[in-house]
Protein backbone atom coordinates (compact mmCIF):
# COMPACT_ATOMS: atom_id res chain seq x y z
CA UNK A 1 0.00 0.00 0.00
CA UNK A 2 1.17 3.33 -0.70
CA UNK A 3 1.89 6.07 1.94
CA UNK A 4 1.42 8.83 -0.70
CA UNK A 5 -1.61 9.45 -1.91
CA UNK A 6 -1.41 12.77 -3.08
CA UNK A 7 -2.25 13.08 -6.49
CA UNK A 8 -1.32 15.54 -9.44
CA UNK A 9 -4.63 17.29 -10.41
CA UNK A 10 -3.17 20.91 -9.11
CA UNK A 11 -0.45 21.75 -11.75
CA UNK A 12 -2.70 19.61 -14.59
CA UNK A 13 -3.36 20.92 -18.05
CA UNK A 14 -5.35 19.24 -20.60
CA UNK A 15 -4.67 20.45 -24.34
CA UNK A 16 -7.80 21.04 -25.87
CA UNK A 17 -8.29 20.40 -30.03
CA UNK A 18 -9.33 22.69 -32.33
CA UNK A 19 -10.82 26.36 -31.58
CA UNK A 20 -10.13 25.51 -27.93
CA UNK A 21 -6.89 25.01 -28.52
CA UNK A 22 -6.22 28.59 -29.44
CA UNK A 23 -7.85 30.12 -27.09
CA UNK A 24 -6.50 28.47 -24.07
CA UNK A 25 -3.23 29.07 -25.53
CA UNK A 26 -3.78 33.05 -25.87
CA UNK A 27 -4.79 33.32 -22.29
CA UNK A 28 -2.05 31.06 -21.34
CA UNK A 29 0.47 32.93 -23.10
CA UNK A 30 -0.67 36.25 -21.52
CA UNK A 31 0.11 34.85 -18.03
CA UNK A 32 -3.37 35.57 -16.81
CA UNK A 33 -3.45 31.87 -15.23
CA UNK A 34 -0.61 31.43 -12.53
CA UNK A 35 -1.03 27.37 -12.72
CA UNK A 36 -2.33 25.26 -15.43
CA UNK A 37 -5.72 24.20 -14.87
CA UNK A 38 -8.42 24.00 -17.70
CA UNK A 39 -11.83 23.00 -17.10
CA UNK A 40 -12.90 19.63 -17.98
CA UNK A 41 -16.21 20.63 -19.65
CA UNK A 42 -14.21 21.16 -23.07
CA UNK A 43 -13.89 17.75 -23.32
CA UNK A 44 -14.68 14.23 -22.84
CA UNK A 45 -12.52 12.98 -19.99
CA UNK A 46 -11.85 9.80 -17.83
CA UNK A 47 -9.02 9.15 -15.16
CA UNK A 48 -5.82 7.29 -16.13
CA UNK A 49 -4.26 6.68 -12.64
CA UNK A 50 -1.48 4.61 -10.84
CA UNK A 51 1.51 5.07 -9.16
CA UNK A 52 5.07 5.23 -10.01
CA UNK A 53 8.49 3.59 -8.24
CA UNK A 54 11.96 5.19 -8.58
CA UNK A 55 14.57 2.06 -9.14
CA UNK A 56 17.53 2.81 -7.33
CA UNK A 57 17.38 2.47 -3.46
CA UNK A 58 18.36 5.97 -2.68
CA UNK A 59 16.92 9.09 -0.98
CA UNK A 60 15.46 11.80 -3.65
CA UNK A 61 16.10 15.23 -2.81
CA UNK A 62 12.96 17.45 -1.74
CA UNK A 63 13.51 19.39 -4.63
CA UNK A 64 11.95 16.66 -7.49
CA UNK A 65 9.05 17.74 -9.52
CA UNK A 66 6.83 14.42 -10.35
CA UNK A 67 5.99 14.61 -14.23
CA UNK A 68 3.45 13.22 -15.76
CA UNK A 69 2.97 13.53 -19.96
CA UNK A 70 0.20 11.73 -21.99
CA UNK A 71 0.70 12.21 -26.04
CA UNK A 72 -2.18 10.71 -28.73
CA UNK A 73 -0.96 8.24 -30.93
CA UNK A 74 1.21 10.07 -33.21
CA UNK A 75 2.90 11.27 -29.60
CA UNK A 76 2.05 14.91 -29.71
CA UNK A 77 1.29 16.10 -25.89
CA UNK A 78 -2.90 16.07 -25.07
CA UNK A 79 -2.91 16.09 -21.58
CA UNK A 80 -0.11 17.39 -19.02
CA UNK A 81 0.68 17.55 -14.56
CA UNK A 82 3.19 18.60 -12.86
CA UNK A 83 3.62 18.31 -9.31
CA UNK A 84 6.31 19.08 -6.70
CA UNK A 85 7.17 16.52 -4.32
CA UNK A 86 8.52 18.41 -1.55
CA UNK A 87 10.54 15.44 0.19
CA UNK A 88 8.36 12.44 -0.29
CA UNK A 89 9.59 9.57 -1.44
CA UNK A 90 8.72 6.92 -3.99
CA UNK A 91 6.62 5.25 -4.43
CA UNK A 92 4.10 8.01 -5.71
CA UNK A 93 0.49 8.19 -6.35
CA UNK A 94 -0.64 9.68 -9.83
CA UNK A 95 -3.49 10.88 -11.51
CA UNK A 96 -4.56 12.47 -14.72
CA UNK A 97 -8.02 13.57 -16.80
CA UNK A 98 -7.09 12.40 -19.94
CA UNK A 99 -9.52 12.52 -23.65
CA UNK A 100 -11.83 9.53 -24.15
CA UNK A 101 -11.98 7.58 -26.83
CA UNK A 102 -8.46 8.09 -28.45
CA UNK A 103 -5.28 6.02 -28.28
CA UNK A 104 -2.92 7.46 -25.59
CA UNK A 105 0.70 7.05 -24.63
CA UNK A 106 1.78 8.11 -20.80
CA UNK A 107 5.45 8.95 -19.33
CA UNK A 108 5.79 9.25 -15.87
CA UNK A 109 8.73 11.09 -14.49
CA UNK A 110 10.95 12.82 -11.80
CA UNK A 111 13.36 15.92 -12.57
CA UNK A 112 15.86 16.92 -10.15
CA UNK A 113 18.66 19.62 -10.49
CA UNK A 114 21.26 19.41 -12.89
CA UNK A 115 18.89 17.56 -15.59
CA UNK A 116 19.15 14.33 -13.46
CA UNK A 117 15.71 12.16 -15.16
CA UNK A 118 14.06 9.32 -13.40
CA UNK A 119 11.82 7.71 -16.23
CA UNK A 120 8.98 5.45 -17.20
CA UNK A 121 8.96 3.09 -19.99
CA UNK A 122 5.94 4.44 -22.37
CA UNK A 123 2.80 3.12 -21.48
CA UNK A 124 0.36 2.14 -24.46
CA UNK A 125 -3.30 2.97 -23.22
CA UNK A 126 -6.26 1.68 -25.33
CA UNK A 127 -8.95 3.86 -26.31
CA UNK A 128 -12.06 3.72 -24.50
CA UNK A 129 -14.57 5.98 -22.21
CA UNK A 130 -13.61 4.06 -18.59
CA UNK A 131 -11.02 5.20 -16.38
CA UNK A 132 -8.08 3.12 -16.30
CA UNK A 133 -5.74 1.87 -13.21
CA UNK A 134 -2.69 1.09 -14.38
CA UNK A 135 -0.40 -1.83 -12.40
CA UNK A 136 2.54 -0.25 -10.72
CA UNK A 137 5.23 1.38 -13.00
CA UNK A 138 9.11 1.86 -12.43
CA UNK A 139 11.35 4.84 -13.33
CA UNK A 140 14.87 4.52 -13.84
CA UNK A 141 17.35 7.35 -13.95
CA UNK A 142 18.17 7.82 -17.74
CA UNK A 143 20.91 9.87 -19.76
CA UNK A 144 20.88 11.96 -22.50
CA UNK A 145 18.80 10.72 -25.09
CA UNK A 146 18.32 13.45 -27.80
CA UNK A 147 14.77 13.96 -29.67
CA UNK A 148 13.25 10.41 -27.92
CA UNK A 149 10.51 9.50 -30.68
CA UNK A 150 8.48 6.28 -30.25
CA UNK A 151 9.07 2.63 -32.09
CA UNK A 152 5.69 0.87 -32.01
CA UNK A 153 7.08 -3.23 -32.77
CA UNK A 154 3.76 -5.23 -32.49
CA UNK A 155 2.51 -4.03 -29.00
CA UNK A 156 5.20 -3.14 -27.87
CA UNK A 157 6.70 0.79 -27.29
CA UNK A 158 10.16 1.73 -27.95
CA UNK A 159 11.55 4.76 -27.26
CA UNK A 160 14.34 5.62 -29.50
CA UNK A 161 16.81 9.11 -29.19
CA UNK A 162 18.33 10.16 -32.00
CA UNK A 163 21.93 12.01 -30.96
CA UNK A 164 24.62 13.96 -32.72
CA UNK A 165 26.56 10.68 -33.03
CA UNK A 166 24.81 7.71 -31.89
CA UNK A 167 21.14 6.12 -31.22
CA UNK A 168 19.76 5.28 -27.96
CA UNK A 169 16.58 3.23 -26.78
CA UNK A 170 15.48 2.07 -23.85
CA UNK A 171 13.58 -1.39 -23.72
CA UNK A 172 12.67 -3.61 -20.84
CA UNK A 173 14.40 -1.39 -18.27
CA UNK A 174 17.88 -1.29 -20.83
CA UNK A 175 19.15 1.40 -22.25
CA UNK A 176 21.27 0.34 -25.68
CA UNK A 177 23.62 2.85 -26.97
CA UNK A 178 24.20 2.21 -30.82
CA UNK A 179 26.61 3.40 -33.46
CA UNK A 180 25.99 4.66 -37.07
CA UNK A 181 27.05 1.81 -39.81
CA UNK A 182 27.70 1.36 -43.13
CA UNK A 183 24.52 0.99 -45.02
CA UNK A 184 23.38 0.46 -48.73
CA UNK A 185 19.96 2.12 -48.11
CA UNK A 186 18.49 3.79 -45.15
CA UNK A 187 20.37 4.28 -41.65
CA UNK A 188 21.89 1.49 -39.98
CA UNK A 189 22.96 1.33 -36.18
CA UNK A 190 24.76 -0.98 -34.10
CA UNK A 191 25.39 -1.88 -30.26
CA UNK A 192 29.15 -1.58 -30.39
CA UNK A 193 29.23 -4.28 -27.48
CA UNK A 194 27.10 -6.52 -29.17
CA UNK A 195 26.86 -6.53 -32.84
CA UNK A 196 23.87 -8.71 -32.91
CA UNK A 197 21.79 -6.20 -31.82
CA UNK A 198 21.04 -3.27 -34.38
CA UNK A 199 18.32 -1.15 -36.01
CA UNK A 200 17.50 -0.58 -39.80
CA UNK A 201 15.61 2.78 -40.28
CA UNK A 202 13.95 3.80 -43.39
CA UNK A 203 11.89 6.46 -43.93
CA UNK A 204 8.98 5.71 -41.20
CA UNK A 205 9.60 1.76 -40.32
CA UNK A 206 12.19 0.29 -38.42
CA UNK A 207 14.15 -3.66 -38.04
CA UNK A 208 15.07 -4.26 -34.74
CA UNK A 209 17.41 -6.88 -33.75
CA UNK A 210 18.10 -7.84 -30.21
CA UNK A 211 20.90 -10.38 -29.70
CA UNK A 212 19.86 -11.74 -33.36
CA UNK A 213 16.52 -11.63 -33.19
CA UNK A 214 14.12 -9.40 -34.92
CA UNK A 215 11.14 -7.99 -33.25
CA UNK A 216 7.94 -7.40 -34.76
CA UNK A 217 8.22 -5.19 -37.61
CA UNK A 218 8.53 -1.13 -35.96
CA UNK A 219 7.24 1.78 -36.84
CA UNK A 220 8.63 5.26 -36.30
CA UNK A 221 6.79 7.58 -35.02
CA UNK A 222 7.54 11.31 -34.50
CA UNK A 223 4.65 13.92 -33.76
CA UNK A 224 3.38 15.62 -37.27
CA UNK A 225 5.35 19.32 -35.91
CA UNK A 226 7.72 19.51 -33.58
CA UNK A 227 10.04 22.15 -31.59
CA UNK A 228 13.01 21.14 -33.72
CA UNK A 229 11.01 23.61 -37.18
CA UNK A 230 12.49 26.62 -37.40
CA UNK A 231 13.88 29.18 -35.52
CA UNK A 232 12.04 30.31 -32.69
CA UNK A 233 12.42 33.98 -31.50
CA UNK A 234 12.09 34.42 -27.62
CA UNK A 235 9.60 37.11 -26.26
CA UNK A 236 9.97 37.03 -23.13
CA UNK A 237 11.35 35.23 -19.70
CA UNK A 238 9.15 34.59 -17.41
CA UNK A 239 7.79 37.85 -16.82
CA UNK A 240 10.02 40.38 -18.47
CA UNK A 241 9.85 40.88 -22.12
CA UNK A 242 13.26 40.77 -24.12
CA UNK A 243 15.04 43.69 -24.84
CA UNK A 244 14.36 45.45 -28.21
CA UNK A 245 16.49 44.88 -30.81
CA UNK A 246 18.20 42.78 -29.27
CA UNK A 247 18.72 38.28 -30.75
CA UNK A 248 17.08 36.49 -29.48
CA UNK A 249 16.73 33.00 -30.80
CA UNK A 250 16.46 29.61 -29.67
CA UNK A 251 17.04 26.70 -32.06
CA UNK A 252 16.84 22.59 -31.66
CA UNK A 253 18.12 20.30 -33.71
CA UNK A 254 17.14 16.89 -34.68
CA UNK A 255 20.13 15.19 -32.77
CA UNK A 256 19.43 16.66 -29.19
CA UNK A 257 21.64 19.77 -29.56
CA UNK A 258 20.41 23.54 -29.19
CA UNK A 259 21.69 26.59 -29.58
CA UNK A 260 20.55 30.40 -28.03
CA UNK A 261 21.43 33.98 -27.92
CA UNK A 262 19.58 36.22 -25.64
CA UNK A 263 22.05 38.64 -25.12
CA UNK A 264 25.72 39.18 -27.28
CA UNK A 265 27.07 35.50 -26.99
CA UNK A 266 25.80 32.40 -28.45
CA UNK A 267 25.26 29.49 -26.51
CA UNK A 268 25.45 26.11 -27.08
CA UNK A 269 24.10 22.69 -25.55
CA UNK A 270 22.34 19.79 -25.59
CA UNK A 271 18.26 18.88 -24.45
CA UNK A 272 16.11 15.85 -24.11
CA UNK A 273 12.38 15.56 -24.90
CA UNK A 274 10.17 12.83 -24.36
CA UNK A 275 6.64 13.74 -25.28
CA UNK A 276 6.11 17.10 -23.77
CA UNK A 277 8.85 16.71 -21.34
CA UNK A 278 11.91 18.53 -22.28
CA UNK A 279 15.07 19.24 -20.14
CA UNK A 280 18.26 20.89 -21.09
CA UNK A 281 22.24 19.90 -19.90
CA UNK A 282 24.53 22.58 -19.02
CA UNK A 283 25.86 25.60 -22.13
CA UNK A 284 28.67 26.43 -23.28
CA UNK A 285 29.11 29.81 -24.45
CA UNK A 286 30.89 32.67 -26.03
CA UNK A 287 32.40 35.21 -23.61
CA UNK A 288 31.79 38.69 -24.99
CA UNK A 289 31.20 41.20 -22.80
CA UNK A 290 28.18 42.55 -23.17
CA UNK A 291 26.23 45.94 -22.74
CA UNK A 292 24.20 47.05 -19.80
CA UNK A 293 20.78 45.43 -20.29
CA UNK A 294 21.57 42.36 -22.62
CA UNK A 295 23.98 40.68 -19.97
CA UNK A 296 21.43 40.84 -17.24
CA UNK A 297 18.98 39.40 -19.52
CA UNK A 298 21.44 36.42 -20.66
CA UNK A 299 22.02 35.65 -17.34
CA UNK A 300 18.31 35.65 -16.53
CA UNK A 301 17.96 33.10 -19.49
CA UNK A 302 21.20 30.84 -17.98
CA UNK A 303 19.01 30.86 -14.50
CA UNK A 304 15.65 29.89 -16.13
CA UNK A 305 16.38 26.99 -18.67
CA UNK A 306 18.27 24.70 -16.37
CA UNK A 307 14.40 24.69 -14.66
CA UNK A 308 12.38 23.74 -17.52
CA UNK A 309 10.96 20.62 -17.83
CA UNK A 310 8.21 20.94 -20.30
CA UNK A 311 6.62 22.55 -23.12
CA UNK A 312 3.86 23.27 -25.17
CA UNK A 313 3.66 23.98 -28.59
CA UNK A 314 0.84 25.68 -30.97
CA UNK A 315 1.62 24.99 -34.86
CA UNK A 316 -0.78 26.59 -35.77
CA UNK A 317 -0.08 30.03 -33.97
CA UNK A 318 3.59 29.28 -34.40
CA UNK A 319 4.05 29.48 -30.69
CA UNK A 320 5.93 27.77 -28.16
CA UNK A 321 6.15 27.88 -24.31
CA UNK A 322 8.42 26.23 -21.99
CA UNK A 323 7.19 25.89 -18.22
CA UNK A 324 9.32 24.70 -14.85
CA UNK A 325 7.18 22.93 -12.35
CA UNK A 326 3.95 24.27 -14.11
CA UNK A 327 4.79 27.97 -14.22
CA UNK A 328 5.37 29.22 -17.84
CA UNK A 329 8.83 30.68 -17.97
CA UNK A 330 9.72 31.44 -21.57
CA UNK A 331 7.89 32.22 -24.60
CA UNK A 332 8.64 32.17 -28.15
CA UNK A 333 7.36 32.34 -31.63
CA UNK A 334 8.52 31.27 -35.27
Amino acid sequence: MCHNRHTLKLFQSLLMPEVALSRWMSALLSFALPLLVQSAAATDLREVSGQVTVLERMALPDDMVLLLDVSDAKDSTVAIARDLTEGRQSPFTFAIDAPVDMELVLRVGLRGLDDALWLSEPVSIAAGAHPVELGPLRAARIPPMGFAALLSCGNQLIEIGFMPESLRIRLNEQLITMQPQVAASGELYADADNPATTIHLKQDSAVLRIDGAELSECRLIRPEADITEGVWNISAIEDRPTLFPSRTELVFYPDGRMSASVGCNRLIGGYRRHGGIVSFGRLASTRMACPEGLGDQEQHFNTVLPKVDQFILDPEAGRLTLFAAGTPVLRARR
